[in-house]
């Protein structure tokens, strides 16, 4: 198995399976009379486990609920329910709204626009060997061979660029740290 597959196993059953019982208890109240939840889950489980990688899953919760709705609406469709939309609709104006709040997006915003900064100080690549990997969730196996290395190098590539990424980062922090320190001195 996949270095990335054990990374994900070892996610989902982590962050996804405790919440569980919360998303069949939301298809049982809602859809067990139209469609078997069970089947439902399952396939949720499948289409995550499928995942390149999981870094980009902020809320696992949230992921693990709107995966299941997306699994029950394919099913739905396939099945030829009439009035799907407004159905839906319905639901989902049941669901509390998780997304991060406007300062949460813009911090988040501001902190991806910091590690690319970040990122374009490398070498073009330990960057490539960064972005393959992490970004577009190549296994380390077909990085290594886009970028012409053993997996080895890939892997110590890769550490070494994420260490001087977070380095700086850390000298960053230290910095504004030590201004606002002075500034509150002032």
């Amino acid at each position: 198995m996949d270095d990335e597959q054990d990374i994900i196993s070892a996610w989902i059953a982590t962050e996804i399976i405790p919440h569980e019982s919360a998303v069949h208890g939301w298809l049982s109240r809602r859809w067990s009379h139209v469609v078997d939840v069970e089947d439902v889950i399952q396939d949720a489980y499948c289409r995550i486990a499928n995942l390149a990688c999981v870094d980009h899953i902020d809320n696992p919760k949230a992921y693990f609920f709107r995966t299941a709705h997306a699994v029950l609406t394919d099913m739905m469709r396939r099945a030829g329910i009439i009035n799907f939309t407004s159905a839906t609709q319905i639901d989902l104006s049941n669901v509390m709204d998780i997304e991060p709040l406007v300062d949460r997006r813009l911090e988040a915003v501001q902190e991806l626009d910091r590690v690319n900064k970040l990122l374009s100080r490398l070498s073009d690549t330990h960057r490539q060997a960064i972005e393959l990997r992490r970004i577009e969730g190549l296994s380390r196996k077909e990085t290594a061979e886009r970028l012409g290395l053993s997996a080895d190098a890939l892997k110590k590539q890769i550490e070494r660029s994420i260490h001087q990424v977070m380095k700086a980062m850390v000298e960053q922090d230290a910095q504004i740290t030590d201004a606002e320190r002075k500034q509150a001195k002032g």
